[in-house]
């Protein structure tokens, strides 16, 4: 009886143990140590509030996930919610497309809702001294041409030298392992989604760049305060935290495509589908002349040391480049989120040219190359054509990475 006792306790322990075994992709909200600053805000900052205008800023992505919350919360504290400012995606996050008028009537809070890349400077200047507050708080992720820097800034330039004070709550992203990388926007290719005044990759959270912001280019002339997150560390990752993903716009969906977005944003620039319109936006890209995607996928299997792979696949985009066709391509798998996203850009977008040489295609508006208005320059795009390496392509701009990492230093928060 005694030893068939401890049979069954070994084999129950032996069980157990490879139980703790199952990988874990990332921490339970549960179990996050990690506060949000939106928990912060309601509990600590809108009860001194009370009785003021505000001006909001939000979607999804931040307390806008939650309109009631904002509706009751403020009603409390006899707060008027004067303005909302429509971001890239509208409101609810969910819009493909720049809105075509200025403002718009929105039918959760029965506001007007101004689109800011719509309305004139004057007249956002006029908006913000209506208000005793702007209110900022929506999920980045870390590169200038994701838009929502460009409103901030945009909010930030009318509240210089005014009586309004903004509040900015931040967010961690899925870049904050990554130091500031890729080159500044040159002034011929400035655009609505280069105008803040930063690397590519930032290096930093949205209230990094507003303290930044207001440090470097506004003299401090902003009443400006940021509602850090609490609790977390720089080293850590975002699947580290505990905290929920929350989409920030139609195309960002999972954190894998927010990861890959930090890549795959410049095959925007190129004649190929982001998987926009699908259920896999920035993880699937193709298009319908890819015709042999295993080539491709072999060629870039050298890359990244393990921490992605690509495999075939087939879609149909309902939105952008090769809309309702049937594309091939390929899928981004994310192994580790440690990757070089510039160097997996440059050496993707170089051998689709190289394994496609009469279908490929660089995009271009009216005046501008969209990569270059992504990048910031021509520079990615010519040293592609001219056949440099990639080493040969970073090492030009590698000093200004350098710089720029001391400069924003002073102003980093974890």
């Amino acid at each position: 009886m005694t030893n068939y006792f401890f049979r069954f306790s070994l084999a129950f322990l032996v069980l157990a143990c490879q139980g703790n075994t199952v990988p874990q992709f990332r921490v339970h909200p549960a179990d996050s140590k990690v506060r949000l600053s939106q928990d912060i805000f309601y509990e600590k900052i809108l009860p001194t509030m009370a009785g003021k205008k505000v001006m909001l800023a939000t979607n999804p992505s931040g307390i806008g996930t939650n309109p009631k919350k904002i509706i009751s919360s403020f009603e409390k504290h006899n707060i008027t919610l004067e303005h909302l400012i429509g971001l890239e995606h509208g409101f609810l996050g969910l819009e493909e497309e720049f809105s075509q008028t200025p403002v718009t009537m929105d039918s959760t809070f029965n506001r007007p809702l101004y689109h800011i890349y719509r309305i004139k400077d004057s007249e956002l200047r006029d908006l913000v001294r209506e208000v005793d507050y702007v209110l900022f708080d929506v999920q980045d992720v870390g590169m200038r041409c994701y838009t929502y820097l460009s409103v901030l800034k945009r909010l930030m330039d009318a509240l210089k030298n005014t009586k309004t004070k903004i509040i900015v709550l931040d967010h961690i992203h899925v870049a904050m392992h990554l130091p500031p990388m890729g080159e500044k926007m040159s002034p011929r290719h400035l655009n609505f989604a280069g105008e803040f005044p930063s690397l590519l990759i930032t290096g930093m959270t949205t209230g990094e760049a507003a303290i930044f912001y207001n440090k470097e280019y506004l003299k401090e002339s902003v009443d400006l305060n940021v509602i850090p997150v609490e609790g977390y560390k720089r080293n850590m990752y975002f699947e580290d935290t505990g905290i929920p993903w929350t989409t920030p716009s139609p195309n960002l969906p999972m954190v894998d495509s927010a990861r890959n977005y930090l890549s795959l944003v410049l095959l925007e620039g190129v004649n190929v589908s982001v998987g926009r319109g699908t259920q896999a936006p920035f993880v699937y890209f193709g298009a319908p002349w890819m015709t042999n995607p295993e080539e491709l996928a072999t060629k870039l299997s050298s890359l990244g040391n393990k921490s992605y792979y690509f495999s075939t696949v087939y879609f149909k985009p309902t939105f952008g480049p090769h809309k309702g066709k049937i594309c091939s391509g390929l899928r981004m798998n994310l192994v580790r989120p440690d990757y070089d996203p510039m160097l997996l850009a440059y050496e993707l977008i170089r051998l689709l040219k190289e394994t496609y040489p009469n279908d490929f295609k660089w995009s271009k508006g009216s005046t501008n190359h969209w990569v270059d208005q992504l990048w910031g320059n021509d520079h990615f795009r010519t040293s592609i054509s001219e056949g440099k390496t990639y080493s040969e392509f970073h090492n030009t701009y590698l000093g200004e990475e350098e710089k720029e990492k001391k400069r924003i230093k002073p102003y980093l928060l974890y």
